[in-house]
């Protein structure tokens, strides 16, 4: 094991080290993080917005048992899908455990595919005003009074910026935009412009891109949802659909697979190889975004043009390493 002499304290401006591991689906970001947490006496860090909650195990492909008891994993599988969750507080717990590590002396290997998670994790985040629970209560009960374009005429009135691009018909966004003028008096373009945002300085973020061919993504996909299936996909999709039904928090779960299996459970589709095509070319389609996103916004120390697997294990480990010592 290499030990932090070599890594952690390998500073830049006094910074304390940490890996993030990013790439489409399907590409081999855990196998890696593993990996590398076994070397340098890691912990691994969820960037995935579908692997933070508990019911979703299989189609989330979240770390198995094994996994686990192997390496420390922190912010995986601790919510349950029906709670809602914010770039913010997945910023502000990722935080607390990067302090945590530092204290340990563990490196912090960081690993996921949401754009938008790892966008604030390297470039900050914008703070907003606190919502008091009370007020976001109340401002549910006065839409559900007077319904959205009323909403929407009545926050428009107060502050024409307040309802600046939004539809008279997203609610999420006119109550947050409602939500936000009540505590503050200023619309969220307003303080948007503002740029107060929180960045996390004390850290020499060491990114790792996986980045192979789109042919070799789509062909792991199709692969890794026959794994699926195998692994108890469509028992897991049962067991969330009677959730959604006892707890009437329905169409709630957005994670790919899930609607293609309960279309074919309730009948929908009848066919589950024809619900196993959708599903794959939804994960395809995903994967796409994934690419064009890590082509524009993610600038990488160390760019892997091949799937981490166990036949470029080898070479991939020895080029991270020979970056790390020299980063």
């Amino acid at each position: 094991m290499y030990y932090l002499s070599k890594i952690l304290l390998k500073k830049k401006e006094n910074n304390f080290k940490v890996i993030i591991i990013a790439g489409p689906t399907a590409s081999g970001k855990s196998s890696l993080a593993i990996d590398l947490a076994k070397k340098y006496n890691g912990i691994i860090i969820n960037a995935d917005s579908q692997q933070i909650y508990k019911e979703l195990p299989i189609l989330s492909s979240q770390p198995n048992k094994m996994d686990y008891k192997i390496i420390s994993h922190k912010l995986f599988s601790f919510l349950n899908f029906y709670q809602g969750f914010s770039v913010e507080q997945w910023f502000n717990l990722v935080k607390r455990e990067l302090i945590k590590a530092k204290k340990k002396k563990s490196l912090p290997i960081i690993v996921g595919g949401t754009g938008m998670y790892l966008n604030t994790l390297i470039n900050g985040i914008k703070k907003f005003p606190k919502i008091p629970t009370s007020l976001k209560k109340k401002g549910r009960e006065k839409m559900k009074k007077i319904g959205p374009k009323k909403f929407y005429e009545e926050l428009k009135k107060k502050n024409k910026l307040c309802v600046y691009k939004i539809n008279p018909n997203d609610k999420i966004r006119l109550l947050r935009s409602w939500e936000i003028f009540n505590v503050s008096k200023k619309s969220i373009f307003e303080i948007d412009k503002e740029r107060n945002i929180e960045k996390l300085k004390s850290y020499d973020f060491f990114k790792i891109l996986i980045f192979p061919s789109k042919e070799k993504i789509y062909s792991n996909c199709s692969i890794r949802w026959k794994n699926m299936i195998k692994s108890g996909a469509i028992k897991e999709t049962q067991l969330l659909m009677k959730k959604e039904v006892k707890l009437k928090k329905k169409n709630l779960i957005k994670t790919i697979g899930f609607q293609q299996i309960k279309n074919f459970l309730i009948k929908k589709n009848n066919d589950i190889e024809k619900s196993s095509e959708l599903a794959i070319q939804a994960t395809r389609n995903y994967a796409k975004r994934q690419f064009t996103w890590f082509r524009h916004q993610f600038k990488a120390n160390v760019t892997l043009k091949k799937n981490y697997d166990k036949k470029t294990k080898k070479y991939i480990l020895k080029e991270i390493n020979d970056k790390l010592l020299t980063n």
